[in-house]
């Protein structure tokens, strides 16, 4: 009986993100909230799930991960549909510049970062799609919906490198958001 006992609690429970990879749709959410912190995450979600099961195999989403190229899809579908209420700009600034550096890339982004308050970089990696709200010289800081919460610019690199996160030039966003009529009264 204590051997069960003690198996137990060495048990932990599945938590989300654990055994699905939805993380890129939960970017999408986290920077578009935390750009407009009055939009309503659930509807959005749903909308972003179903506009997404109708155009790719949600399955695959499920199970594999969210490609750049879905995020550019969804992205673009989000910003008319939401251009009146929710407004924002995305652009992928690095994806067709040759020989950048891991160090040219992370100082672009917490410039960019800087420049105004209203900004985001959504980034995706080997593991994970996830949120940069701010960048100091050391440390990149996330709105994350998983574990990420700060890392250090040393723990990224370009190239695949044993226990790093590498960027993908591709799947680097800038995100900020635009003027709305709620802004103007």
């Amino acid at each position: 009986m204590k051997q069960k006992a003690k198996d137990s609690n060495a048990l932990r429970p599945a938590v989300q993100g654990d055994l699905d990879t939805l993380c890129g749709l939960y970017s999408v959410v986290n920077a578009l909230s935390w750009l407009h912190p009055r939009l309503r995450r659930k509807p959005l979600f749903r909308a972003m799930v179903h506009w997404f099961s109708q155009e790719y195999d949600i399955t695959i989403c499920l199970t594999t991960g969210t490609e750049p190229d879905q995020l550019d899809a969804l992205l673009d579908f989000l910003r008319t549909r939401c251009q009146q209420r929710w407004p924002f700009t995305f652009s992928k600034p690095f994806t067709d510049i040759p020989k950048l550096s891991t160090r040219h890339i992370l100082t672009q982004c917490q410039k960019w970062l800087d420049h105004r308050p209203d900004r985001v970089v959504l980034l995706g990696d080997q593991y994970h799609w996830t949120v940069v709200r701010h960048m100091d010289s050391e440390w990149l800081y996330f709105f994350d919906s998983y574990t990420y919460r700060r890392i250090h610019h040393s723990r990224w690199s370009l190239r695949g490198e044993r226990g790093k996160h590498q960027l993908y030039r591709q799947a680097i966003y800038f995100i900020e958001r635009g003027a709305s009529d709620h802004d103007h009264g």
